[in-house]
């Protein structure tokens, strides 16, 4: 799993480092660097990822439905209200264990994002943590936590992927 998270990380630095003067005018960049992960949400949002991916696995019309779901340039309200909307199922999936839609798509994008950039400077292919890709209490947590964080976000990956 590090091996890929590293390469969707390296991807990532060159987009953080990009747009690391523009975070604080994007609300959602803004929300997502100081959102303040939590074992309890991290363990909510991979046991609804658990539960999704196997729902997935057992719908596949569904699967490819949401594949082609094109969420870039979209805000993370904009991402909840489709989840709500068009996949209900899912939806209640996510609700069912213990998060909004909103709130698992937050906790989502903060544990990868952290996940990586933590395992990137583990393996020494970054020296620090780039502008604006983790906060610093988000990197002391994850860092603090990185192999237990590792396990639980085996459980994100569908079944495939494992």
């Amino acid at each position: 799993m590090l091996t890929c998270l590293t390469l969707v990380a390296t991807a990532a630095v060159t987009l953080i480092t990009a747009q690391a003067g523009k975070a604080s005018s994007d609300p959602d960049a803004t929300e997502v660097y100081n959102y303040h992960l939590t074992m309890d949400k991290i363990q909510m949002a991979a046991a609804a990822m658990d539960a999704i991916n196997k729902y997935l696995a057992a719908n596949p019309s569904v699967k490819s439905q949401m594949d082609g779901e094109d969420n870039s340039g979209k805000t993370v309200d904009q991402q909840a209200k489709t989840l709500d909307t068009k996949y209900p199922q899912v939806a209640a999936i996510i609700k069912s264990n213990g998060l909004t839609t909103r709130e698992d798509i937050l906790v989502t994008r903060v544990f990868i994002t952290g996940v990586m950039f933590v395992g990137m400077k583990k393996q020494g292919a970054i020296k620090d943590y780039p502008p604006n890709s983790v906060s610093p209490q988000n990197a002391a947590f994850l860092e603090q936590n990185f192999d237990k964080l590792q396990a639980l976000g085996s459980k994100m990956m569908p079944p495939q992927g494992r």
